[in-house]
């Protein structure tokens, strides 16, 4: 089980520093001249999730960017239930690369978006979209890893010279490997799993634009 953990352990720091390097060095040549925008996810504050995006403008139809979420919270006793009585828990930190091609222009209209991302989480509960896919999650604590990659599709509205208004939706896929208990706290493990996973997203995200 140590064994496991550290090996686990390594990997994550590996992925997460991977990320941050490849967005310092796309950053670092991509040009002085580029436009720049910083954006939050409105719908991720939602679940208490403090998150933040940079994205620049590599060509004229070409843009990318990179996301980090963290949500630290933990919760105290009379937290961990909704109101239906659900049991509840979603801390994680997520890293997220995206490479969009604009319809046309650069953060103007529509766009199709590629990314890949990395998560480490510690979840229980939760009916969209996660418990409505995966049943167990609804009674059993998830600690554990995910890589991803998935396709978007959204559309940008131009709020102000320096405001925009952006949504988009599409499905993540990939693969998750992990430990599952028995309740919130600590429990019974039922040992480390494995498994492949598709999931919906959906982002609105208002955006600041630096020229």
């Amino acid at each position: 089980m140590r064994l496991v953990f550290s090996i686990t352990k390594k990997v994550r720091r590996y992925l997460l520093l991977s990320l941050l390097t490849l967005c310092c060095w796309l950053v670092c040549n991509t040009g002085s001249a580029q436009v720049v925008a910083l954006k939050n996810n409105l719908l991720y504050d939602a679940v208490a999730t403090p998150n933040l995006t940079l994205e620049w403008k590599l060509a004229p139809r070409w843009t990318m960017n990179a996301t980090v979420g963290f949500n630290p919270f933990p919760l105290k006793d009379d937290q961990w239930q909704n109101a239906d009585g659900m049991l509840h828990k979603w801390r994680h930190v997520l890293a997220d690369v995206e490479l969009k091609y604009w319809f046309c222009a650069a953060f103007v209209r529509d766009f199709v978006g590629f990314n890949v991302g990395y998560t480490h989480y510690n979840v229980v509960g939760g009916k969209y979209p996660i418990g409505w896919l995966y049943k167990d999650i609804l009674s059993r604590r998830r600690q554990g890893d995910a890589v991803m990659a998935g396709v978007s599709y959204g559309w940008s509205w131009i709020l102000s010279p320096h405001w925009s208004l952006e949504l988009a939706a599409g499905v993540d896929g990939g693969y998750t490997w992990y430990e599952e208990y028995e309740c919130v706290y600590c429990g019974t493990s039922y040992g480390p799993k494995r498994q492949w996973f598709a999931v919906p997203k959906l982002d609105v995200n208002i955006i600041w634009q630096i020229h």
